[in-house]
């Protein structure tokens, strides 16, 4: 993660966010990496800025209640109208 550098956002998983499953919801996860990727964007383009498109999220394990979770984001290219950002997220149990 060095080369990500600070994380964008870091968050505590809360009992709110869960499914009935217990799990942090994929949807939540979603939105913070959305966030994420907007506050990497604004360095690059302060003007409003919206989401298009994300081409692939992978799952690799659950997030639980209680967790710190760290979404990194980096800027990978810059078009005339669009940003393309990577972003990580790592969570500490």
């Amino acid at each position: 993660m060095k080369d990500f550098g600070e994380p964008k956002i870091k968050v505590i998983a809360m009992p709110k966010d869960t499914n009935p499953a217990g799990n942090i919801f994929g949807g939540w996860l979603l939105s913070q990496i959305d966030l994420a990727g907007a506050l990497a964007a604004r360095e690059v383009a302060p003007e409003r800025t919206v989401t298009i498109s994300m081409k692939e999220v992978l799952f690799k394990q659950p997030v639980f209640i209680g967790d710190a979770v760290s979404f990194y984001a980096k800027i990978i290219a810059v078009g005339n109208t669009s940003i393309t950002t990577d972003i990580k997220v790592m969570v500490e149990r």
